[in-house]
């Protein structure tokens, strides 16, 4: 029986979305190790990656929601008086 080599892959992840993923591939009995290289595997048996890239509705909407607003003025306020002083001004 032959050894296959073995590549280190070093990557950054988010560190909540790592343990949020953890925890899902826990609960089916996977790796991260394992998820990866499944996921490896389905990129050279397909040719490509295994699932669409495209935003989901949520997301479009989000977008669609960022776009429309990001010429809306902003108001940072410093504390609760700044905030309760802008409430009761009439303009």
């Amino acid at each position: 029986m032959t050894t296959q080599a073995k590549k280190r892959i070093q990557i950054q992840v988010d560190k909540d979305l790592a343990n949020d993923t953890e925890t899902v591939l826990n609960e089916l009995g996977l790796t991260p190790t394992t998820a990866i290289t499944m996921f490896y595997k389905r990129i050279v048996a397909n040719g490509s990656l295994p699932f669409k890239l495209e935003l989901t509705e949520s997301e479009k909407a989000t977008l669609h929601f960022l776009k429309q607003t990001e010429d809306t003025p902003v108001h940072k306020f410093q504390n609760s008086e700044e905030v309760q002083k802008w409430l009761e001004d009439e303009d």
